[in-house]
């Protein structure tokens, strides 16, 4: 059975001919690639990457950071969706929501 890491290390270089990934793409994927050569790091190394992905939800946890804002989900009726599936009806509806919510702060 193939790892993620055996057929990245495999394909990359056929990848890379083909396609243009980023700088910070490029330098992920070959960290994970010479994992086994060191400890990566990397977020998408399946090795190390939910050690990474578990320290860094720890640091949030221990370090949260002051937000002056609150986060608030505006639901919609069913119904009303495809009304919202213009720009114009959907703009309308989030400057009342701004609106609506500025009122009460």
């Amino acid at each position: 059975m193939y790892s993620v890491r055996q057929i990245l290390e495999e394909n990359w270089g056929d990848y890379l001919k083909k396609d243009n990934p980023t700088i910070h793409q490029k330098r992920e994927i070959q960290k994970m690639i010479d994992c086994s050569k060191n400890s990566c790091n990397s977020r998408i190394c399946n090795s190390r990457g939910k050690r990474y992905a578990d320290n860094w939800s720890e640091n949030l946890k221990s370090n949260p950071r002051p937000t002056p804002r609150k986060h608030i989900v505006l639901t919609v009726p069913y119904l009303l969706r495809p009304i919202l599936r213009n720009w114009n009806n959907l703009n309308t509806l989030l400057r009342s929501s701004k609106y609506f919510f500025k009122c009460f702060t």
